[in-house]
């Protein structure tokens, strides 16, 4: 296959220092571990002990990964390394995060991907574009007709039992070699190379994660291994994806507790909500406030957040709504393993 290079003159420019290392998963030795604070209105950037090391001069900024993080300066998407200095910047429309040394833009409305020194490695022609997985990306044709995997290389990824027209999914990546197919309203499972795996015979699903996928069959969630062999009999009311050995689920009440992966409850059923473990702690809801529990199920602050997100790099992003005149802000901070502020909420 044809390997896509840069076709189109861009206004693309880029600055001659070298890229900082690059991110392949959390809790990476060389990650970069600085992390996004609003400071009156303004983004810039903490580290693990919740010390500003990039002044907030940024409408908007994200997470690093592979090295780069996105934020918006001047009113423009650009791409920054971890001493602040701007590595990718162009006239994008939209960017993305890096994943897999690519990351998806949009320039004059149309979605490509640039490779880590801001060259389009497949040109701007789809109407959108997911991240990189495992070497494979999900995108949607110019004409807005299909939906469908891709390459490295931008090639089309065909076989003769993958459907013609996909459905969209959200949460399309691979993982564990597989991706989340829905044709027809059914959902299966296939490989890197378009091969159907799984069937498509289920009304919900859910991806791999732990080498195992939840599925629904009749009225009872389950789980299936990597060839579609049921692992945890279909038994759950509902389910989440694993994340360190665990998944949250419920089975006989309005409480979720967490599994292990021969379905036994390790952790008792008795969250309002549960998400999934990442870095060893997992968020949970209790009395309408979300805090963290460990594996053993021991909660590491009292419930007091109105939204989390999964820990990241040692650090989780929590936020508290304040009311002001009458208005509910968002207030954003850090908190640790430990469930120690590092970053005390702020706006």
């Amino acid at each position: 296959m044809k390997r896509l290079l840069l076709l189109l003159t861009l206004a693309i420019t880029i600055t001659s220092c070298d890229l900082v290392n690059s991110v392949t998963g959390n809790d990476d030795d060389n990650a970069v571990k600085l992390y996004p604070v609003l400071v009156d209105g303004d983004w810039g950037y903490i580290n693990q002990h919740g010390e500003i090391i990039l002044e907030p001069d940024f409408q908007n900024a994200g997470d690093f990964h592979e090295g780069l993080a996105v934020v918006r300066e001047s009113w423009g998407w650009k791409y920054i390394n971890a001493k602040g200095e701007i590595k990718i910047e162009g006239n994008f429309n939209n960017i993305r995060r890096f994943s897999g040394g690519k990351a998806a833009v949009q320039f004059d409305g149309r979605w490509g991907y640039i490779n880590t020194s801001g060259n389009f490695v497949i040109n701007p022609k789809f109407r959108g574009a997911s991240r990189f997985s495992d070497g494979r990306a999900f995108v949607r044709s110019v004409d807005y007709r299909e939906f469908y995997y891709i390459d490295e290389n931008g090639e089309r990824i065909e076989s003769v039992d993958l459907p013609d027209d996909m459905d969209y999914v959200e949460e399309n990546e691979f993982r564990n070699g597989r991706a989340m197919v829905r044709d027809d309203d059914l959902y299966g499972y296939i490989d890197k190379s378009g091969n159907t795996i799984v069937d498509f015979k289920y009304a919900e699903a859910r991806p791999f994660s732990n080498q195992l996928a939840a599925v629904r069959i009749s009225d009872r969630w389950g789980f299936i291994g990597n060839n579609g062999e049921v692992s945890i009999s279909p038994q759950f009311i509902s389910v989440g994806d694993f994340g360190n050995g665990l998944a949250p689920a419920r089975s006989s009440s309005n409480s979720f507790g967490y599994i292990n992966k021969s379905g036994e409850f390790v952790i008792e059923e008795q969250f309002e909500q549960a998400g999934m473990f990442s870095e060893e702690r997992a968020p949970v809801m209790i009395n309408n406030k979300w805090t963290f529990i460990d594996k053993s199920g021991n909660r590491i602050t009292s419930p007091k957040f109105d939204e989390v997100e999964p820990f990241y790099n040692g650090l989780a992003r929590v936020t508290i709504y304040v009311t002001v005149e009458d208005e509910i802000e968002e207030n954003y901070g850090y908190i640790n393993k430990s469930g120690d502020y590092v970053w005390f909420p702020t706006r």
